[in-house]
């Protein structure tokens, strides 16, 4: 985007500048230029700046004329033009986005200089440009979208891999990571490229057990961990997307701990914190008695907890607790890594 803004410019004139205004879902505009991206509170005074530009259709070419003072003045006009040492108009602009029929990202030509105004010259190498814009900007709202998809698997406790088509490995959950021994994050697979170090360490051990199904062995231990492989669809729009994500492993450990959200817990069925924590051992595979010796309280007590436990989650018997727990909060990552148990911690059965 900088290079093309940069050579955008060029291609107009050494006294003008091309930017792109994107509308943030919160109350704020990013600005795209050149050298740099920027965030400025607040949206523009749309129905003050001439044409209406928010009904336009994507790829749509405009002429935007100088702005009256009292809009160049507005906080976010100002913020937005005057770090770039641009004039608030005349200029050119193309619609790149549209929401629900309301335009809200432009590519604006605009002056750095009293003198400059576009031409018919400028306005067609816009025109020109417009459906390679529209096409640039709905990428990278493609990209945004995978990269929000990756930020909420890095949520969850049961383990992620993504990886395109040819088995490469695109992106690993932070609890895959922990589980497999491998590095978490995104990589970008060159075309052609061969498998890199970290697909290579997750398919060197995998043994197929029939249905989509894998058993992976624990590098610390060979501990077998329970693989689901299976194929993402996507819609035919997200054909980047499709691409790049095209099958996922989901990754569980018999042996791992859930997450232990007693902040979860409480807030989703109202429990205590004592309530919580004995919930939450009970989740993590300890017995009634082993978990009211971590508690510090008699089983009697702990069955008593239990019953309030059970009352409040609308469950029956231990097991159906467990089941309706390990389904929900006990399947959220806490938001700060908690460190690895004791490996000396007694014995569950």
């Amino acid at each position: 985007s900088y290079h093309f803004l940069d050579a955008l410019s060029e291609a107009v004139s050494p006294d003008a500048r091309a930017v792109i205004l994107v509308e943030d879902p919160t109350d704020a505009t990013l600005l795209f230029s050149a050298k740099e991206t920027r965030l400025v509170p607040g949206h523009l005074p749309r129905r003050e700046t001439g044409p209406r530009i928010e009904a336009l259709p994507p790829g749509a070419v405009f002429d935007l004329p100088r702005l009256p003072p009292a809009v160049a003045e507005h906080p976010t006009v100002a913020g937005l033009l005057e770090p770039e040492g641009l004039l608030p108009g005349p200029g050119l602009g193309i619609v790149s986005g549209a929401e629900d029929g309301r335009a809200t990202s432009v590519l604006l030509v605009l002056p750095r200089a009293e003198a400059w105004e576009p031409t018919a010259r400028d306005r067609e190498l816009l025109t020109r440009l417009a459906p390679f814009v529209v096409q640039s900007a709905r990428l990278r709202a493609h990209l945004l979208g995978a990269a929000s998809l990756t930020t909420l698997l890095d949520h969850l406790v049961l383990g992620v891999v993504l990886s395109d088509a040819r088995g490469r490995v695109t992106h690993v959950n932070e609890s895959a990571a922990e589980m497999l021994g491998i590095e978490p994050g995104e990589s970008m697979p060159e075309p052609g490229a061969p498998l890199d170090a970290r697909s290579k360490a997750l398919y060197r051990t995998i043994r197929p057990t029939g249905d989509g199904e894998s058993v992976y062995a624990h590098p610390a231990d060979g501990r077998p961990l329970h693989i689901l492989s299976t194929q993402l669809a996507w819609p035919d729009s997200h054909g980047y997307i499709r691409r790049r994500h095209a099958r996922a492993l989901f990754i569980g450990d018999p042996k791992r701990g859930t997450s232990d959200p007693l902040g979860n817990l409480g807030q989703a069925y109202g429990l205590t914190t004592q309530e919580a924590r004995l919930a939450a051992l009970l989740v993590g595979d300890y017995t009634l008695a082993q978990a009211a010796e971590q508690l510090g309280i008699t089983q009697s007590t702990a069955r008593t907890v239990l019953k309030r436990v059970l009352s409040k989650t609308g469950t029956r018997r231990q097991a159906s607790l467990v089941r309706l727990l390990l389904a929900g909060p006990a399947q959220i990552r806490p938001d700060k890594p908690r460190p690895p148990r004791d490996p000396g911690h007694k014995k569950r059965s």
